[in-house]
């Protein structure tokens, strides 16, 4: 491993590590040796993701202990593996779902993650940070590009109208997305008065709560009749997933990107006889994570509207039980070297 200066590098770090379901502790463990094609980061900035909520709280089944998990982030080269020619001091971008011969390998999930001082990940899949983007920004090019790709399934007019149920990170990344996009109307539903507030925020034409409004007559009501050209639906459980079927309009397409619930209710009827368009999306490709730093960088989305905490790995222990009891906190980001 190339190192610069030589003697800066510690021999062990420390991580966040899910010890068991609902245990986080932190440890010092060794500093991880980057193997040909990889490099050594020095983490700068990490996102907590739901996923890994979830993955605490056992809900998913998806994050299996020990392991320290984290995927949304932002580092500094500062060591890298054979055949690799990154600049040590490089800032960079993680894309964290490399494609291998046995399938997608996450990083967080698959691997150990960035909840940690310094990381080990293939330099294919490091991005340079533009000069316009500090450390906390970048750190929403993963969730951006997820965001996107869901987007991308959407075939898009500018006087359509999507509507999106969950006003979550990801629900709010598509709303932003969106309106960059230009469509006239964005409706977002939640049931957090604060996360609405956020939706209003960044602008979206409706922020409604699905305890006080029918949504399904709120949407015939902004579309004469028609109901939503496109609906995402952002959270994942059986709720959220009637919403959005419900709001559609015949023959719409509705993209299901929430990820919560492994089994949820479906009306089929409702599906099969108004001719639904339903499709899955799962993570990003490389050309919309290039999407998403290029549109982090030309300041195109509200990212300072989306963080609300800022937390040291010192305070993790307790950080995802915080986060679970506050659903007003859109995203939370861990600054590891703070």
């Amino acid at each position: 491993m190339t190192r610069t200066p030589p003697d800066t590098l510690p021999s062990t770090m420390r991580a966040l590590v899910l010890t068991r379901i609902g245990e986080l502790q932190l440890r010092e463990v060794p500093l991880p040796e980057p193997q040909p094609g990889d490099a050594l980061l020095k983490v700068r900035a990490v996102g907590v993701c739901g996923s890994d909520l979830h993955g605490y709280t056992g809900r998913t089944g998806r994050r299996v202990p020990p392991l320290v998990m984290g995927h949304e982030a932002t580092a500094e080269v500062v060591g890298v593996g054979e055949g690799v020619d990154l600049p040590i001091g490089t800032r960079v971008a993680v894309h964290p779902i490399v494609q291998t011969a046995r399938g997608r390998r996450l990083m967080g999930m698959d691997a150990p993650g960035a909840y940690a001082e310094y990381v080990v990940w293939p330099a294919r899949n490091l991005y340079p940070l533009p000069e316009t983007l500090d450390f906390e920004a970048g750190a929403f090019a993963e969730p951006l590009a997820v965001a996107v790709h869901a987007v991308n399934f959407i075939p898009l007019g500018p006087e359509d109208t999507v509507f999106i149920a969950g006003a979550g990170p990801i629900g709010l990344l598509c709303a932003s997305v969106l309106l960059h996009a230009g469509v006239q109307q964005v409706v977002v539903s939640d049931t957090s008065a604060a996360r609405l507030g956020v939706a209003r925020a960044i602008g979206v034409h409706a922020a409604l709560n699905p305890a006080e409004t029918d949504l399904p007559a709120a949407l015939q009501d902004l579309t004469g009749g028609r109901g939503a050209d496109a609906c995402i639906e952002a959270v994942g459980v059986s709720a959220t997933v009637a919403q959005a079927l419900d709001c559609a309009k015949d023959g719409g397409t509705v993209v299901w990107l929430g990820n919560n619930a492994r089994v949820v209710e479906v009306d089929m009827q409702t599906v099969v006889t108004r001719e639904l368009r339903v499709l899955g999306s799962y993570g990003m490709s490389h050309e919309d994570f290039r999407q998403a730093l290029e549109l982090l960088a030309g300041g195109h989305i509200p990212t300072a509207e989306l963080v609300h905490r800022r937390a040291r790995l010192e305070e993790g222990a307790t950080l995802f039980d915080e986060l679970l009891a506050s659903p007003e906190v859109v995203k939370c980001l861990i600054t590891p070297h703070r």
